[in-house]
């Protein structure tokens, strides 16, 4: 580990941090503690970085709740021509006409950059909107993300000790410091020190062979499986790809028309062979919804295969992976396939996911690795014991 992870706060130190808290309410208490200017009774204006969907969402909340938007800003032009709630979305680097101490929220969910960026620009108050949401929930509902955050931690307290024992290596538990950091404190820069940048290409964990069946849970369009293909110079047996919304199915197999070894099929994973309702936006965050969206087929891996040799399993499926682990049981049983499972989509899904792999194969090593900076992109990583 470098200097720097080194003499970050320990995964000890952050469990502490969370039992002396006591409760939810104690660690919300701290975090109002650390972010004052951002509480009910001190906010009254803001400037919003993020003019996506959380973007629009928080300039609503603001509206409805008084609190003056003094900017709305995002680097990509394509959202320079809108407006909402009456503000005009300009570039980030025009919020330099504000006062410096004017509260800033980073609506998105890879705040990390941003807000470096912003405090680099002089901002003191600045911070991710995963802190409103956490912070007052009731004025500022949570994403899926973040919902019952500070409950998980607090609840569940002897979950993650268990989960600190479960994990394999010391860089492990410092992801999960980092990570637990974040969700503790609302500042990215508790997970800048881990932060690894390529997705599923985690440093010195990950070994392949010239025959890998890949399963590619989630693979939009196919950016996952370009890597992977670029990963292993183009030498593998095959890649099974599942993508439930049809929009973007239809780019999927459209970009390995000419790829014999990449069988897309348009379907969720899941438990078993169902129909279920879909929200179809066509990005990466397309959830399972209750109601409204689309209906889409899923299945078990298990049903697919049907025995089949399987090496290698990525999900990023939002929020179904656990249903779909069970669902792949026996193949993971059989086949001992190395895992990379997201583990951020709900909050207990940190420790949920491994609890889950450990169920199905006692035998497996578990890491974590984190591949972006924010609440987004903490993977667990489950490697056979012969590997």
């Amino acid at each position: 580990m470098n200097d720097t992870v080194q003499n970050a706060p320990t995964f000890g130190d952050r469990l502490n941090a969370i039992a002396s808290a006591g409760s939810a309410a104690g660690l919300r208490a701290s975090l109002a503690a650390r972010w004052p200017v951002f509480t009910a009774g001190k906010l009254k204006e803001l400037a919003i970085v993020g003019a996506a969907g959380e973007g629009v969402r928080l300039a609503g909340l603001c509206v409805q709740h008084g609190i003056t938007l003094r900017g709305i800003a995002d680097d990509n032009a394509a959202k320079q021509a809108q407006t909402i709630e009456g503000i005009k979305v300009t570039p980030v680097a025009e919020l330099a006409r504000l006062d410096r101490g004017t509260p800033v929220i980073v609506a998105s969910h890879r705040s990390l950059l941003p807000v470096r960026r912003l405090r680099e620009m002089g901002f003191v108050n600045v911070a991710p909107f995963l802190l409103l949401q956490t912070l007052d929930p009731a004025r500022f509902p949570p994403h899926m993300f973040h919902d019952g955050l500070l409950e998980d931690l607090a609840d569940n307290l002897e979950r993650y000790r268990e989960l600190g024992e479960l994990v394999a290596d010391d860089y492990s538990r410092a992801v999960l410091a980092a990570v637990i950091g974040y969700r503790l404190t609302a500042d990215p820069v508790e997970l800048d020190p881990v932060v690894e940048w390529e997705l599923y290409g985690p440093n010195n964990l990950l070994n392949y062979g010239t025959d890998e069946v890949y399963v590619d849970g989630g693979a939009f369009d196919g950016d996952s499986i370009r890597l992977f293909i670029k990963r292993v110079d183009n030498r593998f047996a095959e890649v099974i790809a599942f993508e439930p919304d049809p929009a973007t199915f239809r780019r999927l197999q459209a970009n390995f028309a000419d790829e014999p070894r990449v069988h897309p099929i348009n379907a969720g994973l899941h438990r078993t062979k169902a129909t279920l309702r879909f929200d179809n936006a066509g990005t990466r965050g397309s959830v399972l919804v209750s109601s409204g969206g689309i209906t889409i087929p899923v299945v078990g891996l298990d049903e697919v295969l049907n025995g089949a040799r399987v090496s290698y399993i990525k999900m990023n499926i939002e929020a179904a992976e656990i249903a779909a682990l069970e669902g792949a049981a026996a193949s993971i049983r059989r086949w001992a396939p190395k895992l990379a499972i997201s583990a951020y989509h709900m909050p207990d899904h940190l420790w949920r996911v491994p609890a889950t792999i450990r169920n199905l194969r006692p035998d497996y090593r578990l890491y974590f690795r984190q591949h972006d900076g924010g609440i987004i992109e903490t993977v667990t990583y489950a490697l056979p014991a012969n590997v």
